[in-house]
């Protein structure tokens, strides 16, 4: 049975994430309106907003304050947010985010869709991981310990994804350690390494998918000089030869 909408909206909003965002306060529609609630989250107004609060070093950033449901607006926010959360990882934590960063592009352009709802409590998890490492932790502890005993126990094991768990965030400080046991240096290193390779795979795909691209537009441009050239048709991408299928 498929689930609606709504009710997706309904568990992601009941989520430990959501109701230790809620903490803050910023929201200028009521917790009765769901989808108001969850519209103010991906606009990203609130949460830059949280994030000057755990970090208020950047101040020439320009947040689009009535979004009003732009596209555009929505993923500047969004975009805005996500690089002074990954700067904040690592100029003042010394830290680097393994885990794929949240997706921007399909948060603004289908924020309704499960998959946008999953991107958008990353951006939630990466959040908390910067208020319970910053210089007012003590401070956003407390909020938390505020909370009832069930949702905070859910949020101590987000803060966990990305405090201990080295394929989530890496903690660069790690590597200056001098008393680091050999095997916990060799499960680092051969960390490193996997991530290491996911990237560049991951390079040489957006490689080969930009030259499959251009060989497709240089066919379109040449397409109707080879169609009429019988030495075309057995030349260059024969049937069979692994050409780029345009």
């Amino acid at each position: 049975m498929d689930v609606t909408v709504s009710e997706l909206l309904e568990l992601f909003l009941q989520s430990p994430l959501v109701t230790w965002v809620k903490t803050w306060g910023h929201f200028r529609s009521g917790n009765d309106d769901n989808l108001a609630v969850y519209m103010e989250l991906v606009d990203g107004i609130i949460l830059n907003q949280i994030m000057l609060q755990i970090d208020p070093r950047p101040t020439n950033q320009r947040i689009n304050q009535h979004v009003n449901n732009d596209v555009n607006l929505r993923i500047q926010n969004l975009t805005i947010l996500v690089r002074n959360i990954k700067t904040f990882y690592q100029e003042v934590l010394q830290q680097l985010i393994i885990m794929n960063l949240p997706n921007v592009w399909l948060i603004g352009k289908d924020p309704l869709s499960g998959k946008s709802m999953e991107e958008i409590k990353k951006v939630l998890l990466l959040v908390l991981g910067c208020a319970v490492q910053c210089e007012r932790k003590v401070e956003f502890i407390d909020r938390i310990q505020q909370l009832d005993i069930e949702t905070q126990a859910g949020i101590v094991a987000h803060i966990q994804e990305v405090t201990h768990n080295q394929e989530n965030v890496f903690d660069l400080q790690l590597l200056e350690v001098p008393d680091v046991a050999p095997e916990e240096l060799e499960a680092l290193s051969r960390n490193m390494v996997f991530h290491l390779r996911r990237l560049i795979d991951e390079r040489d795909e957006r490689m080969e998918g930009g030259e499959d691209r251009a060989a497709c537009g240089h066919q379109a441009r040449d397409g109707s000089a080879a169609a009429g050239s019988a030495d075309d048709e057995a030349g260059e991408h024969p049937a069979g030869s692994g050409g780029p299928v345009c």
